[in-house]
């Protein structure tokens, strides 16, 4: 089992006990999108190799639930062995490391589970299905602008000062990206943030990372991302000016 550290999510989570803010709840969501879970399985006809089981078309993987007293089926989501050993004390059970987005698609395409929880023994976070969807849904998302589509882009009239240093500081770590603009679109009744992004043809690589980064300083209001060597985004940057640029 290779190594995990969800030091820094355990530390928001305390955090949040503490001091129940929607800042900080935001802040608990972006480091859960980041982090990287030990989901206890039973797998089937899975090879082993190299004293390593691996996992094929042809294993069957069998989840590990926490029933809750109302009958609702949870997955778990430990975010260390020893949260694992709390729930089980032998050594035996197998792991399967996941993302949030591996929990999510399972739980969303599985009417038979509510959610997952993280650490049951311990901070005991629940996700339901419902909140799941609203993170995946409602915050953040790639956009696909199709031709004709009559969408109007502008300058923020409140300009999100917050947001755009917290995104001029992820973009300096990551080599690729050259230039960002980011605009209001209106696409019908629709108010979102739009954030295109110039990164040498691997924008998608960072979509995830700049959305985890963003979520605290959105405010409930959603975040598209969209490459700039797409057609609108190509469109775009001849009248706007990048609020980002490599130095």
């Amino acid at each position: 089992m290779e190594n995990i550290d969800n030091t820094h999510l355990i530390e928001l989570i305390q955090k949040l006990k503490e001091e129940k803010t929607m800042e900080i709840q935001n802040q608990v969501i972006s480091e859960v999108l980041k982090s990287r879970f030990m989901c206890p399985v039973v797998l089937e006809n899975a090879p082993k190799g190299g004293g390593k089981i691996e996992v094929n078309k042809d294993t069957k993987i069998q989840f590990s639930i926490i029933k809750t007293q109302d009958g609702k089926n949870y997955l778990m989501a430990f975010t260390s062995d020893p949260e694992v050993h709390k729930w089980q004390k032998t050594k035996v059970q197998q792991s399967i490391i996941y993302t949030f987005e591996d929990y999510a698609k399972i739980v969303t395409s599985n009417d038979n589970l509510a959610g997952f929880v993280i650490d049951p023994m311990g901070c005991n976070i629940v996700f339901t299905a419902d909140m799941i969807k609203e993170i995946k849904n409602n915050i953040t998302k790639e956009t696909v602008v199709e031709k004709d589509t009559e969408v109007q882009l502008g300058i923020p009239k409140d300009y999100p000062e917050e947001l755009a240093n917290k995104l001029r500081d992820v973009f300096r770590n990551i080599e690729e990206v050259k230039e960002a603009y980011l605009l209001l679109m209106t696409n019908g009744d629709e108010l979102s943030y739009l954030v295109i992004l110039d990164a040498d043809g691997k924008e998608k690589e960072h979509f995830n990372t700049i959305a985890s980064a963003a979520i605290p300083f959105l405010d409930k209001m959603p975040l598209n991302l969209l490459a700039a060597n797409t057609e609108f985004g190509e469109t775009a940057k001849k009248d706007f000016k990048p609020f980002y640029t490599k130095d």
